[in-house]
């Protein structure tokens, strides 16, 4: 009896040990894949933004010099400072772009659409997002929280400058903040927004870019990351929804995305724009892959025309 009984114990105890083991493994692999998807690398960033050619930074550079510029800060609901370069090069004007940069850049990376912008007489504020450039934090929130801070510049920007006619602009996780706080109360200064390359679902974006670097699958293992959203950013992936945000929008909308997308494909801005009653513009540039909409000739002709009809 007692050979048994010690052969019952050996067995319950490895039981245990392969089920401990197990558990280790799934929770080690769920936090690898939340700090891929979620953690900021700042040492990506580059203070003087990211451009095709030696040329084009010495201009944005001269011109970056020569603007009237201002660092603002303001606190974010979780208590972050967050940072923002306030360009006002036409003291005259009310026309005001709010630009939200994409996924591990800042706002230096906008630099091409900032001078654009001021050449047709636009003042600017341009963001670094929480975890990025200038502001505070550990991790991105994927387009989510990030909306909350927008429209807490939007009503920093309102306060400011009361008669400004503020256009909204974000790329790839931008795009998401920008879409995402469209759904929600807007100050009467927001005239129009524009999105480009943004995603429809943060959950499934995150599943499909896991997927894309992973030899395993991912779903499994989302229950274990949305636990570590919740706890790190105060939200879960299960509970939001950028097609939802998108139903209860009023202001036009402009959305660009490459048709040769692999990153954010294409089912995601036809999602999108479908879900959007208000007034929508929908422009896709052919042969262009992820972030590459602005090396289209028309790209900023399409900008601009649409901001033209609305601001």
């Amino acid at each position: 009896m007692s050979g048994k009984k010690e052969n019952k114990h050996v067995v319950l105890k490895t039981a245990c040990g392969t089920l401990a083991a197990g558990a280790v493994a799934y929770s080690g692999y769920a936090y690898l894949l939340f700090r891929n998807a979620f953690e900021t690398d700042k040492s990506r960033y580059h203070p003087d933004g990211v451009s095709p050619s030696n040329q084009d930074i010495a201009l944005q550079s001269d011109w970056y010099k020569a603007a009237v510029k201002n660092d603002e800060t303001i606190r974010s609901f979780d208590g972050l400072t967050l940072h923002a370069i306030r360009i006002e090069n036409h003291p005259d004007s009310n026309k005001w772009m709010i630009l939200m940069h994409g996924y591990h850049r800042c706002a230096m990376d906008l630099m091409h659409l900032m001078m654009e912008a001021d050449k047709r007489g636009f003042n600017l504020l341009a963001v670094d997002q929480r975890s990025s450039g200038q502001s505070e934090g550990t991790y991105c929130g994927l387009g989510w929280p990030e909306h909350y801070d927008l429209l807490s510049w939007i009503n920093f920007l309102s306060v400011l400058r009361p008669q400004s006619k503020i256009v909204l602009y974000g790329i790839d996780m931008g795009a998401n903040a920008v879409m995402n706080a469209c759904g929600d109360f807007l100050s009467s200064n927001v005239v129009c927004a524009i999105e480009e390359g943004g995603w429809s679902d943060i959950k499934k974006q995150f599943v499909y870019i896991a997927e894309k670097e992973s030899s395993i699958p991912v779903k499994p293992f989302i229950p274990a990351v949305n636990l570590l959203v919740r706890q790190c950013l105060n939200y879960s992936m299960n509970d939001v929804s950028t097609t939802r945000q998108l139903s209860r929008c009023r202001i036009p909308m402009l959305f660009l995305h490459g048709a040769d997308d692999e990153i954010v494909p294409m089912v995601n801005v036809e999602e999108c724009s479908r879900a959007t009653h208000s007034d929508t513009d929908l422009v896709v540039f052919s042969h262009t892959g992820f972030g590459g909409c602005r090396y289209n000739e028309n790209y900023y002709d399409v900008i601009f025309k649409f901001i033209d009809k609305h601001i």
